[in-house]
């Protein structure tokens, strides 16, 4: 996984090698960000995330504005990363979300 991870990176930033890679995505944060988004925010977690483990929470916690929190389970399906194995229920929790949102 991690040489998929690597080849994948280096592809999509077009850049020549793992330091470079690592470079390249070091400007994608949204620390210092995070507290000037005003529109409400949906921020999905799947727990057993091997990519951004713990991330979820942290920015949950720096968003000022409206905010929800959603959580994917293993003993869902959905524990992994982009929620693998259960999109339906993704769609499911993120447009009902939508609608609660808009609704309003």
């Amino acid at each position: 996984m991690v040489r998929w991870v690597v080849r994948n990176g280096r592809w999509t930033f077009g850049v020549p090698d793992f330091d470079q890679l690592v470079k390249a995505t070091e400007a994608y944060t949204l620390t210092g960000v995070a507290d000037r988004i005003t529109c409400p925010t949906l921020v999905l977690d799947a727990l057993n995330d091997v990519f951004f483990k713990g991330q979820p929470p942290r920015l949950l916690d720096q968003l000022t504005c409206q905010k929800e929190l959603l959580s994917f389970r293993e003993d869902e399906g959905a524990g992994e990363h982009c929620h693998e194995g259960a999109i339906y229920l993704f769609h499911q929790r993120t447009f009902d979300w939508l609608d609660t949102v808009l609704a309003s």
